[in-house]
């Protein structure tokens, strides 16, 4: 017997029938009169080829078949209410999952803030945060495998839009053993010769350009001693006195004991961007609400 052989609103005058034991009470239950809903029940009985209710001119009762098919209507029902309460809901972008590629470096402070803003004013949709490199996030982009994305990239490429979800400045990371971590008044040339702790140019290859621009802008040469792909990796290093960090101001979440963040005067052309990135031409509300909180979330974070 397929589902297609009844209809739902059979389903629910026999439950209505089902729960009261009485075809008038029913009936008033549905807003109906008895001689319909007593044609619903016999249209729904045929259609089963099962006899669901005993009636006598006093008495109705359930049989046995009767009894399981309730159970499975009332299963059915709830269900289907609820598929439609769904999409209601993931048409006002209320209800749904949005998956969120980002570099490593939005994962100390930016994705846990967007996360926990969705927990407390959209509860109903689900969030799959995926670390990636930039290029990473943006090729997942295109592809269709991530809905947004925040990523360090400045150029979008082809269907992809970005705007400027962070602008902030960088902050210099200092072992607390580093004799200029005592400094009061520091300078990037300060910086010059010592022991630097670089990201690496094939994973952390925009914020290393970054970097190399901005010291041969102001015209030193820090001694470069160690390499490391995301900024976790760095911040380690420099820990364990491996040498001096620039990095974006959002790290300083990261308090290890060893370790000292200071601001810095640089020039205004220099900080760390991270850009959220969408395609165009693709609708759903779900996204477009979620972008829009993400543009919200990070705003204090585009002085």
């Amino acid at each position: 017997m397929a589902l297609g052989q009844f209809e739902y609103f059979q389903m629910r005058c026999f439950v209505a029938v089902a729960e009261e034991l009485s075809f008038r009470r029913a009936a008033d239950r549905l807003n109906m009169t008895q001689p319909p809903l007593s044609r619903q029940i016999r249209i729904l009985e045929e259609r089963v080829n099962l006899t669901l209710l005993e009636r006598t001119n006093r008495h109705v009762r359930l049989t046995s078949a009767g009894e399981s098919f309730y159970h499975s209507a009332i299963d059915i029902i709830q269900r289907s209410e609820h598929a439609i309460l769904n999409a209601r809901q993931a048409e006002r972008g209320e209800y749904g999952n949005v998956s969120i590629g980002f570099v490593p470096s939005a994962a100390m402070k930016f994705v846990p803030l967007i996360a926990k803003r969705m927990k407390e004013t959209m509860p109903n949709v689900g969030l799959t945060p995926i670390e990636m490199m930039g290029y990473e996030v943006v090729e997942a982009q295109r592809s269709g495998r991530i809905d947004l994305g925040l990523t360090r990239m400045e150029q979008p490429r082809g269907e992809i839009q970005r705007f400027k979800a962070v602008s902030e400045p960088f902050v210099v990371a200092i072992p607390k053993d580093h004799h200029l971590a005592q400094k009061v008044d520091l300078s990037i040339t300060d910086f010059d010769n010592q022991p630097y702790v670089s990201f690496t140019k094939d994973r952390g290859g925009f914020l290393m350009e970054t970097l190399g621009a901005l010291f041969a802008g102001c015209g030193i040469m820090p001694d470069t001693k160690i390499e490391a792909s995301q900024t976790h990796a760095v911040i380690s290093m420099v820990n364990h006195s491996l040498g001096f960090a620039i990095v974006p101001r959002s790290v300083r979440v990261m308090q290890l004991e060893n370790i000292v963040f200071r601001d810095l005067e640089l020039p205004k052309q220099f900080r760390s961007d991270m850009y959220l990135v969408s395609r165009s031409g693709q609708e759903s509300a779900v996204r477009d609400r979620v972008k829009d909180l993400i543009i919200d979330v990070l705003k204090p974070y585009r002085d």
